[in-house]
């Protein structure tokens, strides 16, 4: 009956291709706080990279990792994480060994995670002796905030704030493969099919 769907904005401007609905205006997130240091797995991709934005929009230093070598390429991804940031991370957006002690997990909230999970490993024993803190989350737990979160979102577009990329993928019979390269990692951010 749609009387648990999320609203595009009511007064959307003309000059914002309503995709961004989809994507950078459509999934507000939380941030960690200012001056805090972030590392944001799959940093190319939809949520990463507005993950990442939205940190350095709100003053945190931001470290970027991606999965492929057509992305970055590094000859070690711990010795590039290390030097990035010496001195570890408070907050990391996915799954990562490489945070301070007594930090937080910020979230694991992506559906790539759900079905990739089975690949392993956990990283259980850096919680236990880092003594970590991990929380997840679903979009949903801040639905009160919908209105306000998307038009701070939407102004961060229109100021030029944030980068919104999208990969079109066109014809409805094309969304099996569109959704497989989303796995696969072939899209730079949010992987959008055109009907």
């Amino acid at each position: 009956d749609g009387s648990n769907i999320t609203r595009v904005l009511d007064a959307w401007p003309q000059d914002v291709y309503l995709s961004r609905a989809l994507g950078a205006i459509g999934m507000p997130g939380s941030v960690p706080n200012h001056r805090e240091s972030l590392l944001v797995n799959a940093a190319t991709g939809a949520v990463g990279s507005l993950a990442g934005q939205i940190a350095k929009l709100k003053g945190c230093k931001v470290v970027g990792s991606t999965g492929s070598d057509e992305k970055v390429t590094v000859s070690s991804l711990e010795e590039a994480l290390k030097n990035a940031s010496p001195e570890g991370y408070d907050c990391y957006f996915e799954n990562s060994s490489l945070v301070k002690h007594r930090s937080r997990l910020l979230s694991i909230c992506s559906s790539d995670y759900v079905y990739l999970s089975f690949l392993g490993p956990y990283p259980h024993l850096q919680m236990i002796f880092k003594q970590l803190k991990m929380e997840g989350f679903l979009v949903g737990r801040w639905e009160h905030k919908n209105e306000e979160s998307l038009q701070r979102m939407l102004t961060w577009v229109q100021e030029g704030k944030l980068n919104c990329k999208e990969h079109v993928t066109v014809g409805f019979e094309n969304m099996p493969a569109a959704f497989m390269g989303m796995l696969q990692g072939e899209n730079i951010r949010k992987a959008i099919v055109k009907v």
